[in-house]
């Protein structure tokens, strides 16, 4: 557009036209006046020019000429009814807010019921942020046309901006009455609403009131949605199982409920939608994910001692067994790889009897043959990339590293694995030299993924790196110390992780890890609620180390020992004031401040 514009001008006009555009975004308004002003005097018919020069006097709040110039214009065009309500913009900016109702009421008058007219009037009340007016307006014109669900969107957002929820949210739902494929996007207009708490509890009311009198399917996700925004699962459950009722999909709409409800780990509520699907949906295709969906709320709800959900004679998927055993999960996963051999679910099934195994029970030899059997049964199916990691890092804590590079180096060297499960791998093998004290193998592992800022393991890398670089040389063997210590722990032999940190510190006390070495001695005491040697690692710290980096984080964690293990308010508080007063710059500094309010009870 604005190049055809130049290709009519003179080559001086051009020049002119341009000179006072860069002036104009310079800030430079007097002298883009005089550019503009010459062209105008030229050509007065130059809408360009114009609406330059009628910008610039409004930057410069030489309204008067503004207006001047808008009326000669309008003079020439009488029926340009953008301009005139522009006009009526320009009174009210000059703070003439009953000439500028006077022009925007004859704009109104001559409308006959044309949209455009009320948009034009309205935009430029919005611009100016006289919203109630702009509201007015747009309802005057839904009055005049006689159509209630005119301007319903631009309403919606004038009256979230203003806050007043109930009506934004009445007026979104208007738009919902008039085309339910606009759901998607009004989901996501009242998703800002609903981002704050006093929107969330008028779209509740909204949305209720209209579900009370249109049970539609559209009204019913709404409430689900928001019922799920506001955490009552159960509530959205119910409205699930409405969904369910109209819908009759035997079963599908309650699944994918039950997924998204398992992903917002509420389990109880999952595995009771889980069953609702199987019971209207047995022979559905999502038949086997809904019966491994359940196993798995099983199994999360035994390791949370949880045993809310009943059993029921004869109902053999209804088992919850919340005994350390995880009898009740195990069951349910053996009975899926049985019926649903050779598949993913099978598969999966497998495999979480195997972390079970592994990680609950540690019962190593006992994973180890579930995921043995996964190779053996789908070895190119999704599930054995993990499977591979997990051999590998069973083989770790049994300190079989040689085996465990062997199953690391499968899964670099897989087709099937993704990028990142690649530098998953590459960064286990680095660590795995690391163990075993072969510092330069361990760098030269490391090399590519410090060069590869994309990958998740990047910044571990990084900081790996820079631990074997800085001690290696003048340190080694506190390095080869360190390692040890983290191998003993990466075993579970947290005991003996303590006593090889302990002896890091006190026998290599200038070593630039041992400040290192003290927090994972404090951090390892935790796991074997020795609170007190936990303290007095991170004393020692703060004690001896005065040059350490690690300072403001070790304040931090007496700050959390004393909050969430010894449960002392008091000192928990004392411990983060004094992150505030030592270390204000510190990226512990707001979360302490945080926590103090919370503490203290203070309103946030």
């Amino acid at each position: 557009m604005l190049t055809g514009f130049l290709a009519a001008q003179t080559p001086d006009d051009q020049n002119t036209f341009r000179l006072g555009q860069a002036f104009e975004q310079s800030g430079e308004f007097e002298r883009a006046v005089q550019m503009y002003e010459n062209l105008f005097h030229k050509d007065s018919s130059n809408y360009v020019y114009f609406d330059a020069l009628r910008r610039c006097y409004v930057q410069l709040k030489n309204y008067d000429g503004a207006l001047a110039l808008s009326y000669s214009r309008f003079q020439k065009t009488p029926f340009d009814f953008t301009l005139q309500a522009s006009i009526g913009g320009l009174y009210s900016s000059a703070g003439k807010e009953m000439q500028a109702d006077s022009v925007w009421n004859v704009v109104l008058h001559s409308a006959n019921k044309n949209q455009m007219y009320y948009r034009a009037v309205a935009n430029e009340q919005t611009n100016l942020r006289l919203f109630d007016k702009a509201i007015a307006t747009y309802k005057r014109g839904r009055s005049d046309s006689g159509d209630p669900n005119l301007f319903a969107n631009e309403l919606a957002y004038l009256y979230s901006f203003m806050m007043d929820y109930e009506n934004g949210v009445r007026e979104y739902l208007l738009l919902l009455r008039q085309n339910e494929l606009q759901f998607d996007f009004i989901q996501s207009r009242l998703a800002q609403i609903v981002s704050k708490n006093d929107g969330l509890i008028a779209a509740l009311k909204i949305v209720g009131e209209e579900v009370s009198a249109h049970q539609t399917i559209p009204l019913l996700r709404l409430q689900m949605w928001l019922f799920m925004e506001d955490k009552h699962y159960n509530d959205a459950f119910t409205t699930a199982k409405k969904i369910e009722q109209i819908f009759n999909s035997s079963g599908t709409e309650i699944f994918q409920f039950a997924e998204r409800i398992f992903r917002e780990g509420e389990f109880t509520v999952a595995a009771n939608a889980y069953q609702l699907a199987l019971k209207n949906g047995p022979t559905m295709p999502f038949a086997s994910l809904a019966k491994f969906g359940y196993a798995r709320c099983v199994e999360e709800l035994s390791a949370r001692g949880d045993s809310s959900l009943s059993t029921k004679k004869g109902e053999t998927t209804s088992l919850l067994e919340t005994q350390p055993s995880f009898s009740g999960a195990m069951a349910l996963y053996q009975t899926l790889a049985k019926d649903y051999p050779y598949s993913n679910v099978g598969a999966n099934s497998l495999y979480r009897i195997g972390w079970i195994r592994y990680k609950q029970l540690f019962d190593l030899d006992g994973a180890l043959q579930m995921f043995d059997s996964i190779m053996i049964l789908t070895p190119n199916s999704p599930t054995a990339i993990t499977v591979l990691s997990s051999i590998g890092d069973i083989y770790v804590t049994q300190g079989k590293l040689d085996d465990a590079t062997q199953k690391f180096r499968a899964m670099n060297n897989s087709s099937v694995a993704t990028p990142d499960q690649k530098t998953f791998a590459q960064y286990r093998l680095a660590e795995i030299q690391f163990f075993k004290s072969n510092f330069d193998s361990a760098l030269t592992v490391l090399q590519p993924l410090t060069q590869n800022l994309k990958a998740d393991e990047s910044n571990d890398a990084l900081l790996l790196q820079y631990f074997i670089t800085e001690n290696q040389f003048q340190f080694h063997d506190a390095l080869k110390s360190y390692a040890h210590a983290e191998l003993l722990a990466r075993q579970m032999k947290v005991s003996e992780a303590i006593k090889e940190f302990s002896n890091v510190v006190e026998v290599y006390p200038t070593a630039p890890l041992a400040d290192d070495a003290l927090i994972k001695k404090a951090e390892y005491s935790l796991q074997l609620h020795q609170y007190d040697f936990a303290l007095a690692a991170y004393q020692k710290l703060l004690d001896e180390y005065k040059n350490s980096i690690e300072k403001d984080k070790t304040q931090f964690k007496i700050g959390e020992l004393y909050q969430y293990y010894l449960t002392d308010k008091q000192k928990a508080i004392q411990a983060y004031e004094v992150i505030l007063e030592k270390y204000p710059y510190s990226l512990f500094a707001e979360e302490a401040r945080k926590r103090i309010r919370h503490l203290r009870g203070d309103a946030i």
